[in-house]
């Protein structure tokens, strides 16, 4: 259900979107499984998904979450479905680090390796230590390749502690995520209203970019069911709406060095993470040269969409997951 119904508009100070080019992109968002630990991006009920999210712990300890974005429906039953992003997020959901590009899946695929070599050498070591003959690995291990795909880092960073804005940058343009107004008509019209839904403005010139309609029952409606793979059963959340205005670029590579680049504000970041502690993680796996089959804008558009989302949504719980974590821990 659309949070924009009959007996609601939005408010009169966001900027309306071009009014002359239709939306590039309309998508339904969808939590796939309880407690949502997959999620999918989809035209319709009945339309294959774009965008499939894969996370398997989506609340708790933020060392565990690490969800992995697909381009494509459902990986189980999804051959061509392709790895596009991953995602870390700090303990509070304030600060997120998105890797993003074709490249991502061949970073994935190096970690892989890299375990399984380590695996093997400790097997190999505790065979000699008691005495045992050398046995090969069942699967011959791989050196690690080149990454050739395009990988990016977005930082996402929650402007306030309490505030709905989340700011970002791609391709040297910075857009900010923010709560839209609703009020309602007739007697209470200015005196009530709701802030479910978001909006996507290009900070340089304010222009709406995207926006996004959250259903206001959504945590109660009833599930969608298709009878089949690859999604049987979705719920859904709400709808997504790309329109990007002529001029807007996509995967350009901006040098680091570029005019467009924001190195003040990526120093000021890494000041701010050594004075916390926050541990950084190594960003060697870079490849902003590398190639990218699909719209890097509307990726990276559709992807902090749903991350904010969901940070909105796991911080209601943050307290009482706080509170459960200091009972086990004083053994209650």
């Amino acid at each position: 259900m659309s949070a924009t119904g009959p007996g609601h508009v939005l408010n009169a100070s966001a900027p309306a979107p071009d009014q002359k080019s239709a939306p590039i992109t309309s998508l339904q968002l969808y939590r796939r499984l309880f407690q949502g630990r997959k999620h999918l991006f989809a035209p319709s009920d009945i339309s294959s998904a774009h965008y499939f999210i894969e996370n398997p712990v989506p609340h708790k300890h933020h060392g565990s979450w690490k969800p992995i974005f697909h381009r494509g429906d459902n990986p189980k039953y999804s051959p061509t479905t392709t790895v596009i992003g991953r995602a870390r997020r700090t303990a509070m959901w304030s600060s997120f680090r998105l890797w993003l590009g074709d490249g991502v899946r061949e970073v994935l695929e190096n970690e892989k390796r890299a375990k399984t070599k380590k695996k093997a050498a400790r097997k190999a070591k505790c065979r000699n230590i008691f005495g045992l003959k050398p046995k090969p690995p069942k699967e011959p291990l791989e050196e690690e390749q080149q990454v050739l795909g395009k990988v990016v880092l977005v930082e996402m960073r929650r402007k306030g502690l309490f505030t709905r804005k989340f700011e970002w940058e791609v391709d040297g343009v910075q857009y900010r995520w923010s709560g839209t107004r609703m009020f309602a008509t007739g007697p209470m019209k200015g005196v009530k209203g709701w802030t479910h839904d978001l909006k996507l403005v290009r900070k340089s010139d304010n222009a709406l970019i995207a926006t996004f309609e959250k259903g206001r029952w959504a945590s109660y409606s009833k599930s969608i069911r298709s009878g089949g793979p690859p999604n049987k059963k979705k719920q859904l959340i709400g709808k997504l709406q790309v329109n990007i205005p002529s001029g807007t670029t996509s995967n350009i590579t901006v040098p680091l060095n570029g005019p467009n680049h924001s190195a003040l504000s990526n120093i000021t970041s890494r000041i701010d993470d050594v004075i916390t502690g926050t541990h950084k993680t190594d960003d060697r796996e870079l490849n902003i040269h590398g190639s990218h089959a699909g719209n890097l804008t509307v990726d990276a558009i559709a992807l902090t969409c749903w991350t904010v989302v969901e940070a909105e949504h796991r911080l209601r719980y943050k307290i009482l997951d706080i509170l459960e974590e200091i009972g086990e821990s004083a053994g209650g």
